[in-house]
């Protein structure tokens, strides 16, 4: 009973800490967002056991016009990069297009 009310006390605050997160998010003038990916390659110019991911985003805000950015970002050999067509969800600011944030999986306005 114990190890069962802890872990319900863990994901409660789990639970407050991203609702906090993206209310903040939604606060600093950041706005909803879907980002595409029209391109993206794996460079080999990174630390060991990472790859430098380079990608060209397609960013449309909601109720705004579409931009596309490109983006450079080092990531484990492991994981999987964006893939030409995916899709995802993120925070965006069309003012400053380098400020973007993941946003939660559970978040779903459409």
């Amino acid at each position: 009973m114990k190890s069962g009310s802890a872990a319900a006390i863990v994901l409660a605050g789990a639970a407050l800490a991203a609702t906090s997160a993206d209310a903040q998010a939604a606060g600093n003038g950041l706005r909803r967002c879907t980002a595409r990916v029209v391109y993206s390659e794996e460079l080999p110019f990174a630390p060991i056991d990472s790859w430098l991911v380079g990608a060209t985003l397609e960013i449309t805000p909601q109720h705004g016009a579409p931009y596309d950015i490109t983006w450079h970002e080092r990531m484990p050999w492991q994981g999987p990069p964006p893939r030409r067509g995916q899709v995802f969800r993120l925070w965006c600011d069309p003012a400053n297009p380098n400020n973007l944030r993941l946003a939660r999986r559970t978040w779903s306005p459409f």
